[in-house]
């Protein structure tokens, strides 16, 4: 009843508003009032046999049209001056939607325009599962709320089990763009669940959604990190230097140029959902989004890096949720291997002063017990049950497992929950300005 007295209240201000008439039509349709139903179709002329006479995918406009009444109904608290364009989205969206060219599907933007990024890129990014197409509606959704004037890639996430796989190649399975006017924007999807079809990325593209990929996997570090050194008692830092201090404090064992660009903007995030809103940014960079390139403007990785050990298929993990960023493969102990949930406690570059010892170059120890996450001089005992309990790792392994993963940082060494699929990449995840991180004070006896 509230949607019928909505629509036509706005017919009678707007009588020449052909989707009105339209949606107004198709609420007394479905009331069984032919004759009314009618009359508004005739008023609405070409949009009826625009909206009449494609196919749209139901999943996805069904999560797309939930997705925006919810962003509209917590845009209307908060902003009462806003009401009258929520209204005209509400109206529009409830037709559904219509096909601009296959496999673009035309949608209202109600905050074409708005854009509080005084610097955007000229392409921003979100990443989703593939063969989900209801994901592509969601992603839709926060670009309309996120109100870009720019265009957005979904990237697209293979399932593997419970795991949505993080990779540098990720494929384009959506591409949203603004529309030539302020009240439409443009979904191209190339779901194959959508379409048998695949995106044109240009070579400069594809660079663009790598380089994001890396971008989100540094600020998950960061963003792991200072959690870290929060629950350690140090509230939250001032300076990147603060994380990356000589062993013993190494929280991280270094910063990327990422790192550095986004501290500031993070550390003000964090200090605003602390202390309220009300609180002025430090700078301007701090004011500027913790990721311009990201849709919504906050990392995509949003929950702590941890790390989970697989005995029965020798494989260790990181995850962030459950979005599967690495997986590795080890060399374990069988069941001298134990399970249960540890804290990556000392870890030292070079253990016992050797790079090339029994414990390789980096080690990584679990909870001040003396098993470790470390490297080998028995390369060829990775896959197999030859340690005497403590996780071994190749040396590129190991050194990318050391850069990207904080002090702190939960373990859990469990049987059966990954999957066989080692995740690598070929360009490895590296930190730079490094501290001094050995360790000449102790003598390390984990049991390797």
């Amino acid at each position: 009843m509230t949607r019928f007295r909505d629509l036509k209240q706005y017919v009678r201000e707007h009588p020449d508003n052909k989707m009105a008439w339209y949606l107004l039509g198709k609420e007394y349709e479905a009331d069984g009032q032919e004759g009314k139903a009618n009359y508004c179709f005739n008023q609405a002329q070409e949009v009826y046999e625009a909206y009449e006479h494609v196919h749209v995918p139901e999943d996805i406009l069904a999560e797309y049209e939930e997705k925006l009444h919810e962003a509209a109904r917590k845009r209307k608290k908060a902003i009462a001056k806003r009401r009258a364009w929520l209204l005209a989205a509400v109206l529009l969206l409830l037709a559904g939607f219509r096909y601009a060219e296959a496999p673009g599907i035309s949608a209202p933007n109600f905050l074409a325009g708005v854009d509080e990024n005084p610097d955007p890129p000229s392409t921003v990014f979100t990443a989703a599962e593939i063969g989900v197409p209801r994901a592509i509606g969601a992603a839709a959704a926060a670009y309309m709320e996120d109100g870009r004037s720019v265009p957005a890639s979904v990237l697209g996430m293979e399932r593997s089990g419970k795991w949505l796989l993080w990779k540098k190649n990720m494929p384009v399975i959506a591409e949203l763009e603004p529309g030539e006017g302020s009240a439409e924007s443009l979904i191209r999807s190339y779901d194959p669940t959508t379409c048998d079809c695949e995106a044109d990325v240009s070579r400069g593209e594809r660079r663009a959604a790598q380089a994001w990929v890396s971008e989100q996997e540094s600020l998950a570090t960061l963003a792991s990190a200072v959690a870290s050194y929060r629950e350690g008692g140090g509230g939250i830092p001032e300076d990147l230097k603060e994380l990356n201090q000589p062993f013993p404090d190494n929280v991280m064992s270094g910063s990327t140029p990422i790192m550095s660009r986004s501290f500031d903007s993070f550390a003000t995030m964090l200090k605003r959902q602390a202390y309220g809103q009300e609180m002025p940014p430090l700078s301007e960079e701090a004011a500027r989004p913790v990721s311009a390139e990201t849709l919504g403007g906050t990392p995509y990785l949003d929950q702590p890096l941890e790390i989970i050990v697989d005995r029965s298929r020798h494989r260790l993990a990181v995850v962030s949720g459950n979005v599967l960023l690495r997986n590795y493969e080890v060399g374990l102990g069988g069941s001298k291997t134990p399970t249960g949930t540890f804290a990556i406690s000392d870890k030292v570059v070079n253990p016992n002063g050797k790079s090339n010892g029994e414990f390789g170059s980096r080690g990584m120890q679990l909870s001040d017990t003396d098993y470790a996450i470390h490297g080998t001089n028995v390369p060829s005992s990775i896959g197999g049950d030859e340690s005497h309990g403590c996780v071994r790792m190749n040396k590129d392994d190991v050194e990318e497992l050391f850069d990207m993963i904080p002090a702190g940082t939960k373990v859990t060494m469990t049987d059966d929950v990954l999957p066989e699929e080692t995740v690598i990449p070929q360009q490895r995840f590296q930190t730079g300005d490094r501290q001094d991180q050995t360790n000449d004070r102790k003598i390390y006896r984990w049991l390797n």
